[in-house]
């Protein structure tokens, strides 16, 4: 008997023609390719409803009966009695195990395992039809058992069946299917790229929404969280700019050049986008507005940053009264025609204001430098962002790392580190040996405890003891006695003025007496210098603890009173300014960064890393301790000492 073709092999359908291949045979739910990429996306497919039967391989049968039974399953399945289909395909494989249609009634029946979420049993039926004489059918056997591998979270093995049948499908059900499957499965195993084409393919192709939105929101995961900054430039380099992952990689890329600096790169990129027809919100257009400005510097203008509301308001108000009186902007009104400009923002003590302001003062205003800011976090945060838009950045904070992680950030304050030694180098000078530390029990206690050991092991003393008390304590006798026992000849007081008149006469007590080198202390007493760095420097401690602090040395930057020369010129200065009483280390250190970088530029400097260059290794007269800066940017001076003799402290060397 001639063969004949079948029924269902009979309907229209795409012949198979490598290296393509036509549309799967589908049994039964409407449509299953659609409800396999829900499942992909982590949805359910959708139940009941009629199945959608388009093509099948081009596969025969000489067996009317053979025939006759797959139509009655796949009429089940189209009806959508996806139990009757199952168990009608079932009883052909029973019935007919050889026939040619069997690898048909196979796939069929896999599908609606595969539907169910039967991920082993499907498996099983696809790897039967992989097997099929048709190449067709045999394809889609592997097409599905990849798509089963994937479901099943066995993404290597998915992608091995999956991604040699990237470009051979043609019925586009199937293309979505396929390609959200390889997307899935390579970002399991970490290929993040080939899970970005996958991605930006598929959303190319005529999908629903809800599959549509699903893929979307996979490629946004992927782009901006998923990819190393090397995966994304070459993703932007690579892509069609046409498809919808590159504009996203383009916005990405946009940020990253922004905060690098790099704003020919900002421009290139927002060009780009522009001519994709790509849509930019109001952070990326304001990136784009300030890569777009001149990038001039404006050698007159001095940016600040300081924290001029919040916690650190009256810190950043008092370095502001000296950037004022520094710059000749007075108070209120208008400044001298011709004059220097300053332009200060608030930070409020944030960092991310801070990183904001760098941004406005370098982009907007064309600052030669900046001065600030204030706080240690603020400081770290802008650092960053000045190295990148190469600005030089004179900071008011004591601690962090910043200058050396920073080749544009110069420091002002000395850091613990710095104080500590002039205070030790200063006692080492009267003869001491043998130091000691108290100190609170907080992270600032912590800090200077490890600074000084530091400090004492390079002068080549003996650090005997360090007890430490609860934050907030007034009473020491414990604390002493242990002092006493340790005999030590120098102790650190590591906390605020009103702790140390406390510490000092509960030492005296212990027998522990603070007094000038060359004086003999009390019988049984053991004569000590005490040290205090200069939170712990308050001029009424001549009033309350003179007795017990006499030859105290303490490390005070700037002190009005004793000041001498240009200090003493700029205390004056400020006084007759009447900007609030007399000014502290915060407003010297402020106006001697202004007058640094003032008397820079005017002495020929008129770019960015010239002035940076210049201010590196630059000595200067100063009204704080600074003194200018060493080739690293750090202060040329520590601080400066006074001991206090009598009822009145004496500035010493």
């Amino acid at each position: 008997m001639a063969l004949r073709m079948s029924a269902v092999a009979a309907l229209p359908f795409r012949p198979y023609v490598a290296p393509r291949f036509a549309a799967v045979a589908r049994p039964s739910w409407r449509p299953i390719v659609v409800a396999l990429a829900l499942l992909t996306a982590g949805g359910c497919p959708r139940g009941g409803g009629e199945l959608d039967v388009e093509t099948l391989p081009l596969v025969t049968t000489d067996d009317p009966r053979a025939e006759a039974e797959l139509r009655a399953a796949r009429e089940a399945a189209e009806a959508g009695r996806a139990a009757d289909a199952a168990q009608r395909y079932q009883r052909f494989l029973e019935r007919f195990p050889n026939d040619p249609l069997a690898p048909i009634a196979e796939l069929g029946l896999g599908q609606i395992l595969l539907a169910q979420g039967d991920y082993p049993a499907a498996r099983a039926r696809f790897a039967r039809v992989t097997g099929a004489s048709d190449a067709a059918t045999a394809e889609r056997g592997r097409f599905y058992e990849g798509v089963t591998l994937q479901l099943a979270g066995e993404p290597h093995e998915a992608l091995a069946r999956l991604r040699p049948l990237l470009g051979r499908t043609v019925d586009p059900e199937e293309t979505a299917l396929l390609l959200r499957s390889v997307a899935t499965a390579s970002a399991q195993v970490g290929e993040r790229l080939p899970a970005v084409d996958a991605l930006d393919a598929l959303l190319r192709e005529p999908i629903a929404d809800d599959a549509r939105e699903a893929a979307r929101t996979q490629l946004e995961s992927l782009v901006t969280s998923a990819l190393t900054a090397e995966e994304a430039q070459r993703a932007e380099s690579t892509l069609p700019h046409g498809g919808a992952a590159w504009p996203l990689i383009a916005r990405r890329a946009l940020r990253e050049a922004f905060t690098a600096g790099d704003m020919e790169r900002v421009r290139t990129l927002g060009a780009a986008l522009a001519a994709a027809g790509a849509t930019l919100d109001e952070e990326l257009s304001s990136m784009l507005l300030r890569a777009a400005r001149p990038a001039e510097v404006a050698p007159g203008v001095v940016g600040a940053i300081l924290p001029l509301s919040g916690r650190g308001r009256e810190v950043g108000q008092r370095a502001l009264r000296g950037l004022m009186l520094a710059a000749g902007t007075p108070a209120t009104g208008p400044g001298v025609p011709g004059a220097p400009q300053l332009v200060f923002r608030d930070s409020g003590g944030d960092p991310a204001r801070a990183t904001a302001a760098v941004d406005e003062l370098v982009q907007l205003h064309r600052v030669i430098a900046i001065i600030g800011p204030v706080g240690t976090e603020e400081t770290a945060a802008a650092a960053v962002r000045a190295q990148a838009l190469g600005v030089p950045l004179l900071t008011l904070a004591a601690a962090g790392d910043a200058p050396a992680r920073n080749a544009m950030v110069f420091r002002a304050f000395a850091t613990p580190d710095a104080e500590l030694s002039a205070l030790v180098s200063r006692a080492r000078g009267r003869g001491a040996r043998r130091f000691a530390v108290i100190g609170p029990t907080s992270g600032f206690g912590d800090a200077m405890r490890a600074a000084y050991a530091r400090a004492v092991s390079a002068a080549g003393g003996e650090l005997v003891a360090s007890p430490a008390y609860a934050p907030g304590a007034t009473s020491f006798g414990r604390e002493a006695s242990a002092l006493r026992a340790a005999a030590p000849d120098a102790v650190l007081v590591a906390d605020a003025a009103r702790t140390l008149a406390l510490i000092a006469p509960a030492l005296a007590a212990a027998g522990l007496w603070c007094q000038p080198p060359g004086t003999t202390p009390p019988r049984d007493g053991r004569a000590i210098t005490l040290l205090a760095t200069g939170i712990g420097f308050d001029p009424s401690l001549t009033r309350s603890s003179s007795r017990h602090l006499q030859g105290a040395v303490f490390s005070v930057p700037f002190h009005a009173a004793t000041a001498t020369g240009a200090a003493r010129a700029f205390a004056e200065r400020f006084t007759a300014q009447q900007l609030g009483g007399e000014p502290d280390a915060f407003a010297a250190f402020a106006y001697d960064a202004y007058r640094i970088v003032r008397s820079t530029v005017d002495a020929g400097a008129r770019t960015r890393p010239d002035l940076a260059m210049r201010l590196a290794g630059l000595r200067a007269d100063t009204a704080s301790a600074l003194g200018g800066f060493t080739a690293t940017r750090e202060p040329q001076r520590a601080t400066r000492l006074l001991e206090l003799q009598g009822d009145t402290f004496v500035a010493v060397e």
